[in-house]
């Protein structure tokens, strides 16, 4: 089945360092002796004398950074380092070094700069991320307890700032977890730290030390709402949702607090895709807080998910009376008309999506719902204005009208649209690929395989290329081996994508391999019950001798899907 188109950011410039940077040696003229500094990188023919030593890389590495050399600049910077002790000269190696994409140069600065400046959570920090990834676990123990020991808000807020620098890297979970492990030690009376250690083991899902540590937290700290949401968070993760409802609705305060611990805890059921668990969540939150936007937000998002119209309209309505989220709202209220076919219903709500990220694309649609009710030069008038206003996204907008004529088959005008578009954009795929699919259903398939084989010529491994042109093969040659080839290529990047595998059993039929077809074809339709792959199987039910099997699906998908042309075709021609 083919389917259808429808780094570090540097906070001072990089040219603060010139030869007046001189000042920043500090010692200069006293090179670095602590194990903690860069050693020296010759780059170049510096001097000897310590102080022009130092002044020849900051200006080396100074133009270097001017002519966009990225690398030589981090080696200047960083071999400046033995001959001098600057806190300051040391960050602005470390930064050029992580901007230039040089993480052993840039772990030579850091571990410089905390050495230079002992009480800086900032130079500790970056040392321990940089430590993390080079896997030192001595050092970003050292790190670890600069980070919680210096920052400005206290331990407590440290332990914080700790958890989050050493997240995200699995393959050194352990040494991340044991420098966690050994500023707990040091802190065993805080609650925040056990709290900080069951966070991170829950992040690198270990839930048994998760667990340990919360159950401690809450040992020094009882009832504390953060510790208990985690306990929550832990038991989803134990797929013990019910427990952890119950855990979270027990926790007290006013209505606002307890409307954040349920939030809270609707996010964590929709971390590990519980979703209507999640919905049921932000229902509780807006009983407590009724002008929760959030929440409303969220639940109407999660309806839509859920295929439950009806609940998700009440929220985007409620929201959109609340004057909150509006054009959002607005926007989802067209989309669910026009899943009503309430074209013009639609076309109200799209006109009220004034800003924002969808207000562009609400007025596409908008064009869609005025062809939908019957009006096609209207449409493409609308699309037309909205190309005028709008040169940069032509484009697209010419995909929107080649679509509409295309559902409309009005097959050669839209052929006409597609080629306007090409003039301008001769290498866009998705334009290649439209025009592909009008060129088929024109009869011409030379056409459209060179434009399926234009994409693949850049793209070669494009999933959905590779399956349409193994389908149209299919259709349209007995070229059956090849098609196969194609549509193996395309399964094998998209297991699981229904509509290759619809082609994977198509194609088998062709083949001649009927149960392989059958058991493709069942696969797809129980992922994607769409009338063409309805069509398909029920032709190769009707080929194996199973009439009444194949009967009792058309007529399915035919109530379902009255308009289909494949699924019509399937029907009149086998169909007794």
């Amino acid at each position: 089945m083919v389917r259808p188109l429808l780094q570090l950011n540097l906070s001072a410039p990089l040219y603060l360092f010139g030869v007046a940077a001189i000042a920043l040696a500090g010692c200069a003229g006293n090179p670095i002796t602590s194990n903690e500094t860069a050693t020296p990188i010759t780059t170049g023919a510096a001097p000897s004398e310590p102080v022009l030593a130092l002044e020849y890389h900051i200006l080396a590495g100074e133009l270097a950074v001017q002519r966009g050399n990225r690398e030589v600049a981090a080696r200047e910077y960083v071999a400046a380092l033995a001959y001098s002790d600057n806190p300051e000269l040391a960050q602005r190696a470390a930064r050029v070094a992580l901007f230039a994409g040089e993480p052993e140069l840039a772990y030579q600065a850091a571990k410089a700069w905390a050495a230079a400046a002992l009480d800086s959570a900032d130079a500790h920090k970056t040392a321990a991320r940089l430590a993390l990834r080079s896997g030192a676990g001595e050092a970003l123990a050292l790190h670890a307890q600069g980070i919680v020991n210096n920052h400005s808000n206290g331990i407590a807020a440290g332990f914080k700032e700790l958890t989050e620098v050493l997240s995200g890297e699995p393959e050194h979970a352990e040494i991340a977890m044991q420098a966690m492990q050994n500023q707990v030690a040091e802190h065993a009376q805080l609650a925040e730290a056990y709290y900080a250690q069951g966070l991170l083991a829950l992040r690198y899902e270990n839930l048994e030390m998760a667990n340990q540590s919360i159950r401690k937290a809450l040992e020094v700290k009882p009832n504390w709402p953060d510790a208990v949401l985690l306990r929550a968070g832990i038991l989803v993760r134990q797929a013990r949702v019910e427990e952890a409802s119950t855990l979270v609705s027990s926790l007290g305060g006013n209505p606002q607090e307890r409307a954040e611990y349920h939030l809270s805890f609707a996010r964590l059921l929709l971390e590990t895709e519980q979703t209507a668990q999640a919905a049921d969540e932000f229902e509780r939150v807006l009983a407590l807080q009724p002008d929760n936007a959030d929440a409303r937000y969220g639940l109407g998002l999660l309806a839509l998910s859920l295929d439950q119209p009806k609940r998700a309209e009440r929220a985007f309505k409620q929201l959109y009376k609340n004057n909150k989220r509006r054009d959002n709202a607005a926007y989802y209220l067209a989309n669910i008309a026009m899943s009503r076919q309430d074209y013009t219903q639609a076309r109200t709500w799209y006109d009220r999506v004034k800003t924002g990220a969808y207000a562009f694309d609400a007025r596409v649609q908008a064009a869609r719902a005025l062809y939908k009710t019957g009006d096609l030069p209207g449409a493409r008038a609308e699309l037309d204005m909205l190309r005028q206003a709008n040169p940069e996204l032509a484009d697209r907008l010419y995909m929107a009208e080649a679509e509409l004529l295309y559902d409309a088959q009005e097959f050669a005008a839209a052929l006409q649209v597609y080629n306007q578009a090409l003039e301008a954009s001769p290498y866009d795929s998705d334009l290649l690929y439209g025009r592909s699919l009008v060129y088929e259903r024109l009869g011409q398939f030379a056409q459209a395989q060179a434009d399926l084989m234009a994409i693949l010529e850049r793209e070669p491994d494009d999933a959905r290329t590779l399956n349409a042109l193994g389908y149209m093969l299919t259709n349209n040659s007995q070229r059956y081996e090849e098609a196969l080839q194609y549509i193996q290529q395309a399964l094998d990047a998209e297991p699981e994508d229904p509509a290759i595998i619809d082609s994977m059993g198509w194609v088998q039929y062709r083949l001649g391999n009927l149960e392989e077809a059958r058991e493709h074809l069942q696969k797809a339709y129980k992922l994607f019950p769409d009338p063409e792959v309805a069509a398909h199987l029920g032709e190769v039910l009707h080929a194996m001798g199973e009439n009444e099997q194949a009967q009792a699906l058309w007529r399915k998908a035919l109530a379902e899907n009255p308009d289909n042309p494949v699924l019509l075709e399937t029907i009149e021609r086998l169909a007794p």
